[in-house]
């Protein structure tokens, strides 16, 4: 039987603060929507917060033993420049990069080539995601289905 999931989804801001509180809840997954890495961008469209702590609660989160989904919403001339970037992501740590339809899925996939589509295993379902991966990444790198 396989292991029930419980996510949360957070702009990441107070994620450090209270992880071990989620994991202890019974919290297997957390969402964070995240649509830059850039500390400038960041600030700039998140009503003047910092990205520091959305990356220290995503490193506590990990520590927890949580899982880790980044929803990012790419926008052409915006973070595309920045796609790159989030796929070597999924080369160092296990995270599940999703991206939401906002800019054409075939610009985003050019940018990354030789993905591979994964199929789900037995009892596994990707809901309404198509996953890929790169043969030695450690995450995937998903499309929210339109």
């Amino acid at each position: 039987m396989a292991e029930e999931k419980k996510a949360v989804v957070t702009d990441g801001q107070d994620l450090k603060e209270k992880a071990k509180e989620l994991k202890e809840s019974g919290v297997t997954d957390v969402t964070v929507k995240l649509n830059t890495m850039n500390y400038t961008r960041y600030k700039e469209t998140n009503d003047g917060k910092e990205l520091q702590p959305v990356i220290d609660g995503i490193n506590e989160a990990v520590n927890q033993g949580l899982h880790i989904r980044l929803d990012v919403s790419i926008r052409e001339g915006y973070n595309d420049n920045e796609i790159l970037d989030l796929l070597q992501l999924t080369f160092l740590h296990n995270y599940d990069i999703v991206f939401m339809p906002t800019m054409d899925y075939d610009k985003i996939k050019a940018k990354m080539p030789a993905l591979r589509q994964l199929e789900p295993k037995e009892g596994e379902d990707f809901g309404e995601v198509d996953f890929y991966k790169y043969p030695m990444g450690k995450g995937r790198i998903g499309f929210l289905k339109n």
